[in-house]
């Protein structure tokens, strides 16, 4: 779409770059603990800035141009907003006949409530939000459209600007939404040097020997060129990119590591 100057300006004034450490917008807001004590944030948002989203989406088209299926897994996908994320900008960025090998996603969150909430086909919006959408996207309307039906998420901070959108057939489609430890299923991936994993905004809130463990079960999982993608939160606040430097991994852009 054509982006206008309000829209722009609104954009750049609200990114997260300019926020507080407290995040005060996102289609999903909720501190909750597992079962093992950790205490996990569920802050969320659709095009989050710290990934490229149109450049990963053109660069993993070519990277694996070769291949005939691409499984792409999220760990910690919360609302669905970021595997909704991930489907648009492969719709949207050189589109080919191919592009149906990366669906559908494969997404899992430890937490039932988030699970629930992705699966209603609804997703809670700020202004923020719809702002985002409508910058990256040709048609907004393909992907959502307003709805009289409320989404309520246990826990989660609620606004009065808060708007409820009904997510289309060619989002809910192509990903598949599970309630399950990332952990249980890490150990179950079975690498071709096809995959894109997606464990972003997560590690960061584990302690140093948690996260370079897991990043070692990583190393071992993902064979020769497949990804591995990260977020602000995780590198912020960790020596994250130093594991995967010392466990075979390169930096493509930002936050995009290739097992090498």
């Amino acid at each position: 779409m054509k982006i206008t100057t309000f829209l722009q300006n609104y954009y750049n004034y609200n990114s997260p770059k300019t926020q507080q450490n407290h995040i005060s917008f996102g289609t999903t807001h909720r501190y909750y603990k597992t079962t093992d004590g950790d205490e996990l944030g569920t802050n969320t948002w659709p095009f989050r800035d710290d990934i490229e989203w149109a450049k990963l989406a053109k660069y993993e088209k070519k990277h694996f141009k070769d291949k005939k299926k691409v499984n792409t897994i999220q760990f910690a996908s919360s609302d669905g907003s970021e595997a909704y994320t991930k489907i648009i900008s492969l719709i949207e960025n050189n589109p080919a006949p191919d592009d149906g090998k990366f669906f559908p996603i494969k997404a899992f969150d430890i937490d039932p409530e988030v699970i629930k909430a992705a699966k209603s086909k609804l997703l809670n919006t700020m202004t923020f939000d719809r702002v985002s959408l409508q910058i990256n996207t040709e048609n907004y309307d393909k992907y959502f459209t307003e709805t009289d039906k409320k989404l309520d998420i246990k826990d989660d901070i609620k606004f009065a600007s808060i708007k409820t959108l009904k997510v289309s057939d060619i989002l809910t489609d192509k990903v598949i939404f599970e309630n399950n430890d990332m952990y249980k299923v890490l150990a179950k991936i079975r690498d071709e040097s096809n995959t894109i994993l997606m464990c972003r905004n997560i590690l960061g809130y584990f302690d140093e020997n948690k996260i370079e463990a897991f990043v070692k079960l990583v190393a071992q999982k993902l064979k020769t060129n497949s990804l591995f993608l990260i977020g602000e939160h995780d590198t912020r606040v960790s020596f994250i990119e130093r594991y995967l430097g010392e466990n075979g991994f390169a930096k493509v852009m930002k936050h995009v590591f290739k097992k090498i």
